[in-house]
């Protein structure tokens, strides 16, 4: 995904203007940095290239070409609140610190709550979630005395409670070609052009 350029490049096509303001990345709070919205369901509102999970897109194909998912179904984000508070943190207002994920991609619902209260279609990029971690040699140490449970980070049985973080790649162009000191507009022609290679349907065979 990439923010807001004069260089027009998209995976999809839009009807007409899009209804969305441009992004601000690096902006130090959510609402002026603005939603990433990659959805198919309505192309008015996309300001980002690509689409949200795009290495299960053959899943949604998948799916979508049996006739057992709707491609215009938008799920139901109400239970997917983060299980840990992450952030925000000083960096996230920094466009050069943070180029490859969006800092704001597991806390979509209280960042964006107007936009989503608006229709606009906004889906996470990240998942955080608690759960137990079983490693045998946790029960090797606590059996040997040298480690101790607490009950709160290491139970009696052994098991670690950790905070599982899943991550898909947000990637800011700009902010990308500065960190590898190559010109944006030759990195977006060459994205294009990698990209338009498996739309030949003699590329895969």
């Amino acid at each position: 995904m990439a923010g807001h350029s004069h260089i027009i490049l998209t995976s999809h096509n839009r009807p007409g203007a899009n209804r969305l303001p441009p992004l601000n990345w690096g902006a130090g709070e959510a609402a002026r940095r603005g939603p990433l919205v990659a959805s198919l369901t309505h192309p008015d509102q996309r300001n980002v290239i690509g689409t949200h999970g795009g290495a299960y897109s053959i899943y949604r194909a998948l799916s979508v070409a049996s006739g057992r998912l709707d491609p215009f179904h938008v799920p139901d984000l109400g239970n997917t609140d983060p299980a840990a508070e992450i952030g925000p943190h000083p960096q996230w207002a920094d466009p050069d610190r943070i180029v490859a994920l969006d800092p704001y991609g597991h806390m979509i619902n209280t960042a964006f709550a107007t936009e989503l209260g608006d229709g606009v279609d906004i889906r996470p990029t990240i998942a955080v979630t608690r759960a137990r971690l079983n490693l045998p040699e946790i029960g090797e140490a606590l059996a040997a005395g040298r480690l101790r449970a607490d009950g709160e980070i290491v139970n009696q049985a052994g098991e670690i409670a950790v905070v599982k973080i899943a991550i898909d790649p947000v990637w800011h162009l700009p902010g990308l070609a500065r960190r590898f000191d190559v010109d944006v507009t030759q990195l977006r022609h060459q994205l294009c052009g990698e990209t338009e290679k498996t739309k030949n349907p003699d590329y895969l065979g």
